[in-house]
């Protein structure tokens, strides 16, 4: 089911740069655009909405209503809509603010489009995406069932992983050795090193003991 979202931003500029960036993915839809809390919130109470999924919600925002002040709200009415804060106020207390406010995610808005796409795809299938230094406590009241926290970069590089390189890192989590790795797929020693080697890489981690904690920590 794609991914139908709401754009809440007072720069009408960002919010059609961001429509054009997700109308070009299959699996994202943009079915409103709002430049305030106030004509957020009008179109939520107007009746019943087309059903969205996702709410990319802005913090500074014209008066009466800012995006930390609506969190709660939006929580309360409307607990279906998960919501992604993208904000350039990015102060760990400000993000743990809105954490503890219902927000499902936090990413800077200095954040690269891939990172922004990977972390939208994540609140959508119900992960939590903070930056890794914010710790999420999970006894805030939420949804009943509280996933992981992901750090939005991390996604990043997670997705670019082939089959086989997860394959890998996984027996690698588990203690295997190059030479068993290569027994159980029956492969070459040197192409488990490649495959080794190239994940290293595209995960930014160095050493065998890096690849191993950030393998336990994303559940690879």
């Amino acid at each position: 089911m794609p991914c139908r979202l709401l754009l809440v931003d007072d720069h009408p500029a960002l919010t059609r740069g961001l429509a054009a960036l997700f109308s070009q993915e299959p699996d994202l839809e943009v079915c409103g655009q709002f430049a305030s809390g106030e004509a957020l919130l009008a179109h939520l109470e107007a009746g019943p909405p087309p059903p969205a999924s996702l709410l990319l919600l802005d913090l500074h925002l014209p008066p009466p209503h800012d995006g930390l002040s609506l969190l709660p709200r939006l929580r309360r009415q409307w607990p279906g809509l998960r919501v992604l804060v993208f904000s350039s106020a990015t102060s760990p207390m400000l993000v743990a603010q809105v954490a503890a406010a219902g927000a499902r995610g936090f990413l800077d808005k200095s954040a690269e489009a891939g990172a922004l796409l990977a972390a939208i795809r994540a609140v959508h299938t119900g992960q939590l995406v903070f930056p890794a230094r914010v710790r999420v406590d999970a006894s805030v009241p939420g949804p009943p069932t509280e996933p992981g926290q992901v750090d939005a970069e991390a996604l990043l590089r997670l997705r670019q992983l082939s089959a086989r390189e997860r394959e890998i890192v996984g027996l690698v989590r588990e203690g295997l050795s190059t030479r068993a790795i290569a027994a159980r797929l029956s492969l070459a020693e040197f192409t488990v090193s490649t495959h080794r080697r190239n994940l290293m890489q595209k995960l930014g981690v160095h050493g065998l003991a890096e690849l191993v904690r950030f393998a336990h920590e994303h559940g690879l």
